[in-house]
């Protein structure tokens, strides 16, 4: 049989110094690329083979001697921690909730049992050394480390899992979030990592995040909301209701509030830890004049009998602007 040159590391697309995480990441994205129930290229299956042996090299101890046994799966490292959002509303955040959250996790291959390879009923060529049981690398010719320098062999990488030894499976979760929690803070949720193939399985971290809102805005454990209101009301006061994310808070409004006042409700805002109100932030309430968009004939005279009665207090709020006032019509002809 004739000899071949076998790059590993070439047919992996990785460099000679790669490490055992990004042999593996570049593993599972070739063989999900063409693997032959994914893709029909006639040559999707020589090329599968190809760069599962390239993986089986790199990942397996070239110093063992050979035969079938020698031909490892991927190495088990254990179980693996997860991290992921966890998405809520501003209320829910505020209440604390019993959230379904989807898991879309790593497990073991149920057909290989983690392994990543099947045996076969039949023995079959070598895909890396066609039967010679050796292949050239880069600096020399070395015993094929696939079948052990037989030429041939009695295992194949499972179709299941395309020769990972993991499929991703999804499981829903109730996931409770104590009240009060901030956009940012972890949820430590063990056993629901990534599985190991002895059973165990990690870590689930889920970072709280907040879905966007468009009328309220949290800021630390202040909540922030802009409240249209009429001039009028501006200028008489009076009770105002303001929208809060648990229920309308009522206040009263003092006279002559001006453009763009902003109110601090104590309390009313983003609960503490547990919802204790003893740590809540504030409401704080940008007020923002709302003006008639029309008027009819009776309403314009009462506005104009209101402002005669503003310009005559002119005086008293702005004595500057009225001292030029004054000057200036005692110099007109």
């Amino acid at each position: 049989m004739s000899e071949r040159l076998f790059d590993p590391h070439g047919i992996l697309e990785i460099a000679e110094d790669a490490d055992l995480a990004t042999i593996r990441r570049a593993f599972r994205r070739l063989a999900m690329r063409w693997h032959p129930d994914r893709n029909p290229d006639p040559d999707a299956t020589a090329r599968f083979r190809e760069i599962r042996a390239a993986f089986d090299w790199l990942t397996g101890d070239p110093d063992v001697e050979g035969g079938d046994d020698d031909v490892d799966a991927p190495s088990d490292v254990g179980a693996t921690d997860r991290h992921a959002d966890i998405e809520l509303s501003l209320v829910e955040a505020m209440l604390g909730c019993d959230k379904p959250f989807v898991i879309r996790r790593q497990r073991p291959c149920e057909v290989c049992d983690g392994e990543g390879s099947v045996a076969l009923s039949h023995t079959r060529l070598c895909e890396v050394c066609h039967g010679s049981g050796k292949v050239r690398t880069t600096h020399s010719l070395e015993k094929c480390h696939i079948c052990g320098g037989r030429g041939y062999v009695q295992r194949a990488a499972c179709e299941h899992c395309a020769g990972s030894g993991e499929v991703i499976a999804d499981r829903t979760v109730t996931v409770h979030v104590g009240a009060g929690m901030l956009p940012g803070e972890v949820l430590r949720l063990k056993g629901l990592g990534h599985e190991s193939p002895g059973g165990g399985a990690g870590t689930l971290f889920l970072t709280i995040r907040l879905a966007a809102d468009d009328l309220f805005e949290l800021a630390g454990r202040d909540i922030r909301v802009r409240q249209p209101v009429s001039m009028l009301r501006l200028i008489a006061g009076g009770r105002l209701s303001i929208a809060a994310p648990l229920g309308p808070v009522l206040i009263e409004l003092e006279p002559g509030q001006v453009d763009g006042c902003e109110l601090r409700l104590s309390g009313k805002g983003y609960p503490g830890r547990g919802g204790s109100l003893d740590d809540a932030g504030d409401l704080v309430v940008t007020l923002e004049p709302c003006p008639p968009e029309q008027l009819d004939e009776a309403q314009r005279r009462s506005l104009a009998k209101l402002e005669e009665q503003l310009q005559r207090h002119r005086a008293t709020h702005f004595p500057r602007l009225e001292e030029w006032w004054q000057d200036y019509l005692a110099s007109r002809p």
